[in-house]
């Protein structure tokens, strides 16, 4: 009965929840109040009980409803909903008493009733979420007053399921309700949320109209600083705000010929990077660098944080960085200057969770972190590329952690001079696959001094190099500590003094590796690999950084990797063994100092990244940069560009042979028309992969 408006036209449902975390506000005191004994019990008018259920329940609802629907009430109620300059959810209820009131104690209760279906089984179509109440003073016929309250808007909230509803009740005697009145919003009502509020520049906000009603609104109109003028006509759009400052944003949506506006005074403030803190979103820039992060930040789920090449980044004492949405800290673009993410003290360096986005650390260094360098969990997909990692330390974990996770790439960097007391100095691997080839892995101190493996994390350790760590285990010193895990291993060099290679010992698959303890195997050997100009010992005493683990011209490890030719040295050569063999070998421009850079790895760069179509502060064009490995030069390739919900925006290569790699998207789509502002996904099919970048159009 509670939905048939024209059988029931006197009925105002309302259910208070009484459900441990769904609990209705008021909840107790309203029970109180009926002397609620059983469930359900339902409350006619204040005054008129009907308590359990059964097959007569209905009869006794509509015997309730035609007693209470044909008394007289002593009073008119009207009642709006609308949305006040604050942003706030205000009632408005005009009141005339057209009888006498001789009850005493009596109170306006304003109430918001909210239909939380189908997020609640059973269907809670008018839950109580709001209750306030206020003295009601009229008693007189004739008299008439003005009543208002304000609620605070929960941006969750659906505005077309919520409901307003005032009662004039006595809270003494029987609790007689004199008059209830509802009502819902109507005509045009601008609001909007956005991913942030606050940021560094250039900070990216997302701005989403929650305007009512949900359906046809014509037209949306966005002033983002507060100067008069229209910047976009999108429903949703993305804004760059590049300079600090305090910034007003108005909303004006138009339907019918009729507009209403709303204004957030200072709703976005941008500052200088000086003192970061909270959400991220943007582009940080080394216009405003080094960048001082003095408390824990997070990127949200939706939201996108760039670091640009030769940015510098210095957290705070303890200060994480949590990822829940997506990290691009990509220096690979621009003449090798690496991102610096780094303290004056110790932060608790960059965790990943529950992020399926393409997260990318490359070209990084990385250091001062007193736990995880990275830590990487709960199914998070990260590529760390190229990075040197260094001078890290951690209790219990490893410099890098990966827990749960299968979609983790470790390739071509320096982890060297790190330190844990009771774990890994190297990479701790927990129920994950993760892939871990071409890096140097050099001179770190602990219990296990370069792995972790634990449940099941059968890692494929390809062309590694692995020199001059120190285990501080206790009784026997450990390299690679195995438990419940079977990695395995291919065209590495592993050497070590005085160390046990496996602990617990078992059998595992080892080839064409320079390794020392002389384990059997296709192609393994045990020899000096004969560096160019390794550390003179073990740990972190040594400075891994500083030393060369390029291999002499006659050293054993040249030219005896796995001769299948897949794994062949990047000149074509049959592969050698360590982080400089094979088809995805580190190349140095400087021996000395192990500048690293990345070759022949199919891949996609963008720059810049995002770019304005319009010119409006950033580059009206973006180039696109494909880098493919030899295999896939030989094959047909697609590239298209996406939007967030899957669909072709743009077709940049068409299943063909490549010869030209770049390539300029100026933000139209196939059919030659503006693409909308927002995050688009270019991905590339090749024989051997699939790969994708993200990019952010702003205009």
């Amino acid at each position: 009965m509670w939905n048939n408006s024209t059988s029931f036209s006197y009925l105002i449902p309302i259910i208070w929840q009484g459900n441990g975390s769904n609990a209705s506000p008021n909840y107790s005191s309203r029970g109180s109040m009926y002397g609620v004994s059983g469930i359900p019990h339902a409350q006619w008018g204040g005054n008129q009980s009907v308590i359990g259920g059964g097959g007569s329940t209905y009869n006794q609802y509509v015997s309730k409803y035609n007693s209470i629907s044909s008394e007289s009430s002593p009073a008119e109620i009207e009642l709006l909903l609308e949305i006040n300059l604050q942003g706030q959810l205000a009632i408005q209820a005009d009141i005339e008493l057209t009888g006498n009131i001789s009850t005493t104690n009596n109170k306006l209760v304003f109430i918001l009733t909210y239909d939380f279906e189908p997020q609640q089984t059973p269907d809670y179509f008018c839950s109580a979420i709001s209750y306030n109440d206020q003295v009601f003073s009229l008693t007189t016929a004739g008299q008439t007053g003005s009543y208002e309250q304000t609620v605070t808007m929960n941006p969750s909230w659906d505005l077309a399921k919520i409901k307003a509803i005032v009662l004039i009740q006595t809270f003494s005697g029987n609790h007689k309700i004199h008059q209830a009145a509802i009502t819902e919003f109507s005509g045009l009502l601008p609001m909007f949320t956005s991913n942030v509020t606050e940021g560094p520049a250039h900070l990216v906000v997302q701005f989403t109209s929650n305007s009512f009603p949900q359906t046809g609104i014509e037209s949306w109109e966005w002033d983002f600083d507060g100067d008069g003028t229209f910047d976009s006509t999108e429903e949703n759009p993305c804004h760059l705000y590049t300079e600090p400052g305090s910034f007003d944003v108005t909303l004006r949506i138009g339907m019918g010929g009729e507009y209403e506006e709303t204004t957030a005074v200072d709703y976005v403030t941008v500052t200088d990077g000086s003192n970061v803190s909270g959400s991220l979103s943007g582009i940080w820039v080394t216009d405003f660098s080094p960048y001082n992060v003095t408390n824990a930040v997070t990127i949200a789920s939706e939201n996108q944080l760039i670091i640009e090449p030769g940015v510098e980044v210095n957290f705070g004492s303890d200060v994480q960085l949590t990822v829940y949405g997506n990290l691009v800290a990509d220096a690979s673009a621009r003449d090798g200057e690496p991102i610096i993410l780094t303290s004056g003290t110790n932060w608790k360096g960059i965790r990943f969770t529950g992020t399926q986005e393409d997260n990318i650390i490359n070209n990084c260094d990385i250091s001062k972190a007193n736990e995880c360098a990275i830590s990487i969990e709960n199914d998070s997909y990260v590529d760390i590329i190229g990075n040197v990692i260094h001078d890290n330390s951690n209790i219990s974990k490893g410099t890098i952690e990966v827990i749960g996770s299968n979609n983790v790439l470790i390739s071509q960097n320096l982890i060297s001079n790190n330190e844990s007391s009771t774990s890994t100095a190297g990479i701790s691997c927990n129920n994950s696959l993760a892939e871990i080839s071409n890096n140097v892995i050099v001179n770190n101190t602990g219990q296990f001094s370069a792995f972790r493996l634990q449940n099941g994390s059968d890692i494929q350790l390809t062309n590694n190099t692995i020199a001059n760590n120190e285990s501080t285990n206790s009784g026997t010193s450990i390299l690679i500590f195995c438990m419940g895990s079977s990695p395995v291993i291919q065209n590495c060099i592993i050497v070590d003094s005085d160390t046990t290679l496996f602990y617990p010992p078992g059998v595992f698959d080892i080839t064409y590796t320079c390794i020392f303890e002389g384990f059997t195997g296709t192609g393994n050997i045990d020899e000096d690999p004969l560096f160019v100009n390794p550390t003179a010992g073990d740990g972190i005493n040594y400075d891994g950084l500083s030393a060369s683990w390029w291999l002499q011209e006659n050293s054993p490890c040249i030219d005896a990797g796995n001769p299948d030719p897949i794994y062949n040295d990047p000149n074509g050569s049959r592969n050698d063994m360590g982080a400089y063999g094979g088809p995805n070998s580190i190349e140095s421009t400087s021996i000395e100092n192990n500048i690293v850079n990345i070759i022949t790895q199919s891949s996609i760069s963008v720059y810049p990244n995002p770019f304005n179509p319009s010119g409006a502060g950033r580059s009206p064009e973006t180039n696109i940069a494909l880098s493919l490995s030899e295999q896939d030069k030989q094959h047909p390739v697609y590239v298209g560009i996406y939007n967030v919900k899957g669909q072709l925006v743009k077709t940049l290569i068409d299943n063909k042979n490549v010869s030209n790699t770049r390539f300029i998207w100026n933000g139209k789509n196939n059919t030659g028309s503006n693409a909308s502002t927002g995050v688009y996904l270019i991905k590339m099919e090749t024989v051997s992969s699939i790969t994708s970048r993200k990019i952010l159009m702003l205009k």
